[in-house]
């Protein structure tokens, strides 16, 4: 949990978990007509975080402190079921393994359900298998039940029936406890499938996920545990001590029927979502995305965690191995928490210059011709800063159209409110020509925004720059007339 919670107020918000603090600060009838509109799936993990916000306020941090506890979560379910199939060197050296793998370090600060969706499904593993071993009526309904909650959290959760199959042919007790697990996991799915029916009715908010292509293949082989170029070389590490070890057990045939039923379970948990979702993504609808996945970084983790322990052999060669691997993710650790590093968005830095800078009933311009990333959710992701501003151009608020974003219109519509503005703060996308930062009388307002309505009609009604703040996505032009 520290180890993802370092750092982790240091990037800017983006959309996604601007999405979050949108749905989740409603009020509770509201959230509802939201879902039932659109992200039903993360309907779950919104209650959660309206919860939390109750307490805690809607900060960088502290938004995302809830998915470090949840890895912190994680990592303790990764250690238990690594010490169920296991040893207990395999289980440390797993939850080690857990902690500093890449996509675990950017789940635990992002303001998402992944991390929440790794917690649920290797905590659903351990009771499942603890089941599958004892076959008691009361661990197979707290199965069920499990099961139930993690698709309700993640709908792709689903899929850990794939992974749990593994373990019930590897590991079960008795016929019955199969038997059992079959039961158990058809009420679940009948249960949750009106669920991931209405989900499925929401599909067409993921249509902007392109169809599979070349770049998918670098994305799976990389990027779905080892997010960004800087991982590259965590995960050329974790591919060469896997064939070291594979070489091990294949000289050494009492280790590797020890071993069988871990690594059978993991590869299935790692395999079988991802071949679904790609699947499903050829025959219906492109859904693949990498960290939609995040639920089977657990088991790579405990493949690692595994094939470390059975390449170093003592404790020193094991300790040192880890700590191979912790130096090789130290630079990708560092860029997830630079400030740009989620999707080069800049939302929090925006919201600092109006929240610093602006005065209580000065007016808010959006440059509706920008992109949606730089306008749709950078107001949602700290509404507080812009509270004390005018906002002449919102037609309808998110909760209004029950939508994530607020709908705004152009400048032009309502320009003759413009003589009530003391000062105008413009927002829209940076101009690689000009300077980070400008001050003057009268500033160029160089070749993005002078071809803007947004500039052109305030400079119509006597409105001149005065000063220019520039970030990785956005700029923001303070007015005066």
């Amino acid at each position: 949990m520290l180890v993802s919670a370092a750092g982790a107020s240091r990037p800017s918000f983006w959309s996604d978990e601007a999405a979050t603090i949108s749905a989740s600060t409603r009020s509770l009838p509201e959230l509802w007509d939201l879902t039932r509109k659109i992200d039903a799936v993360h309907g779950l993990y919104y209650l959660v975080m309206h919860g939390w916000f109750a307490v805690f306020p809607e900060s960088e941090f502290w938004s995302r402190l809830p998915s470090a506890l949840a890895v912190g979560v994680a990592a303790a379910g990764v250690v238990a079921f690594g010490r169920q199939l296991s040893t207990r060197s395999v289980a440390l050296t797993a939850g080690a393994m857990f902690a500093i793998l890449p996509r675990v370090t950017a789940a635990g600060i992002e303001a998402r359900s992944y991390a929440f969706t790794m917690a649920a499904a290797v905590w659903l593993m351990v009771v499942g298998v603890a089941a599958l071993r004892r076959d008691r009526r009361w661990l197979w309904v707290s199965y069920t039940l499990c099961l139930a909650l993690a698709t309700a959290l993640n709908v792709f959760c689903i899929l850990m029936i794939g992974p749990l199959a593994a373990a019930a042919l590897t590991l079960a007790s008795s016929r019955r406890a199969v038997t059992s697990w079959a039961v158990a996991s058809a009420v679940a799915s009948v249960v949750m499938t009106p669920f991931v029916i209405y989900t499925q009715s929401q599909s067409s908010q993921v249509d902007w996920i392109p169809t599979l292509g070349a770049r998918t293949l670098g994305e799976l082989a990389v990027e779905q545990y080892f997010p960004h170029v800087y991982a590259f070389f965590f995960a050329l590490l974790t591919a060469v001590v896997a064939v070291l070890a594979a070489r091990r057990w294949r000289h050494d045939e009492g280790a590797a029927a020890r071993d069988w039923p871990l690594a059978v379970t993991t590869v299935v948990w790692i395999v079988f979502p991802t071949v679904a979702l790609l699947i499903y993504s050829v025959v219906r609808q492109p859904i693949y995305q990498p960290r939609y996945l995040s639920f089977t970084a657990p088991a790579l983790a405990l493949l690692a965690g595994l094939c470390v322990v059975v390449v170093g052999r003592s404790r020193r060669r094991i300790a040192c191995l880890v700590a191979v691997f912790a130096v090789a993710g130290a630079y990708n650790y560092a860029m997830q928490r630079a400030p740009f590093a989620k999707e080069r968005m800049d939302y929090s830095h925006v919201a600092d210059v109006v929240a610093h800078y602006a005065r209580p009933g000065d007016c808010l311009v959006f440059d509706v011709a920008s992109t949606w990333k730089v306008i749709g959710p950078l107001k949602a992701a700290r509404p507080a800063a812009f509270s004390k501003l005018q906002d002449p151009g919102r037609m309808f608020s998110a909760t209004e159209l029950d939508s994530l974003w607020d709908a705004h219109t152009t400048i032009s519509t309502w320009s003759e409110r413009l003589r009530d503005c003391p000062s105008l703060w413009t927002i829209s996308e940076r101009d690689a020509t000009l300077p980070t930062h400008q001050r003057g009388d009268e500033l160029d307002p160089g070749p993005k925004l002078s071809s803007t309505p947004a500039y052109q009609v305030a400079r119509a009604q006597g409105f001149r720059l005065v000063e220019r703040w520039q970030f990785s996505m956005a700029q923001v032009v303070k007015s005066q007339p």
